[in-house]
């Protein structure tokens, strides 16, 4: 049996920077971090030729390509295990739609749980490469690359996306005073709002509109990181204000008067900035704020849920058991 532990992301700055643009001599680039909240794939041989399912709902079928759920369908099916395996899905907080990378995570997690390597660097950019196939080019979602290599490697990391089609992942190194200080003024907050990401990134994926920002994105990226290392952390929570801007401007699916009443209330109780985590529409919004400040921003959205978290390092994790 096998169980394997992937981390949800946070990604800071530079989302929707992550796509490579074909005939577009465009680099991409996000600042993000993996979270202490986990999907879990459990992996297991069965003792017929059936295949069992079990997420939100349970499936029992002959093969897997009678599977409803298509990210299980479609990776079982690119490592060709049609039949006699058990898979049972389970997330630490709710993550369905939620803007924290689930799906990626959960596809990174089955590859790992059917992989023959063990832990290692270069197979962790491979489990990269084959989770964003795929999640991109088989079940034909309309998404960017940072989330397969984020929840692969785990950490706080800076990933560049090249008009040559590379990724290059790099470890932000802070002391951990300073960690401590960054990590300390972040708030986490779900809306309770789902909605499909799918939905969201049709409207937004190559269009002008997005074109035209793709280096304003990675720019915020650049910027981020250099005040995260370097200059005053109050300008991250800045940083996080304009790329939420720029989202919004995006696509007017990615806010709501709902959300803007969130972000308006949140600001105004003294967050310095915040965004909503992914796609926007919904999910989790992140704040950035002095710690003073805090008790206040979660008594006026004592609506919201609150979520603690803390950041993790390891990536995904294979483990027998």
């Amino acid at each position: 049996m096998i169980l394997t532990k992937t981390p949800l992301r946070i990604s800071f700055a530079g989302g929707g920077s992550d796509y490579f643009h074909d005939n577009l001599d465009i680099d991409g680039r996000v600042v993000v971090t993996t979270i202490n909240k986990y999907i879990y794939v459990l992996l297991n041989k069965k003792h017929d030729d059936k295949i069992r399912v079990s997420y939100s709902e349970t499936e029992n079928v002959d093969s897997s390509d009678q599977l409803n759920h298509q990210l299980i369908r479609e990776t079982l099916g690119y490592f060709n295990n049609k039949k006699g395996i058990e898979l049972v899905t389970s997330a630490d907080i709710p993550s369905s739609g939620s803007g924290l990378a689930s799906s990626s995570a959960l596809i990174v997690g089955m590859v790992n749980a059917l992989s023959p390597n063990h832990n290692k660097m270069n197979s962790k950019k491979k489990i990269s490469e084959q989770a964003s196939e795929i999640e991109i080019d088989y079940c034909k979602k309309p998404i960017g690359f940072q989330d397969h290599y984020s929840t692969a490697f785990g950490g706080l990391n800076s990933i560049e996306f090249t008009s040559n089609k590379k990724v290059i992942i790099k470890k932000i190194e802070l002391n951990k005073k300073r960690e401590n200080l960054f990590k300390k003024n972040l708030l986490l907050f779900y809306t309770g709002i789902n909605r499909k990401a799918d939905t969201i990134l049709k409207k937004i994926t190559n269009t002008k509109v997005q074109i035209d920002n793709h280096e304003r994105l990675a720019s915020l990226a650049i910027n981020f990181q250099h005040e995260l290392v370097h200059g005053d952390l109050l300008n991250c929570g800045k940083i996080l204000h304009e790329n939420w801007n720029i989202k919004k401007k995006l696509n007017k699916v990615v806010s709501s008067f709902k959300i803007d009443e969130i972000y308006d209330i949140a600001i105004k109780s003294g967050a310095v900035g915040g965004k909503l985590l992914g796609a926007g529409g919904g999910g989790y919004f992140l704040f950035y704020a002095l710690k003073k400040d805090h008790k206040k921003i979660i008594h006026k959205l004592k609506f919201l849920k609150n979520i603690p978290f803390d950041f993790e390092s390891m990536g995904t994790q294979k483990f027998k058991i």
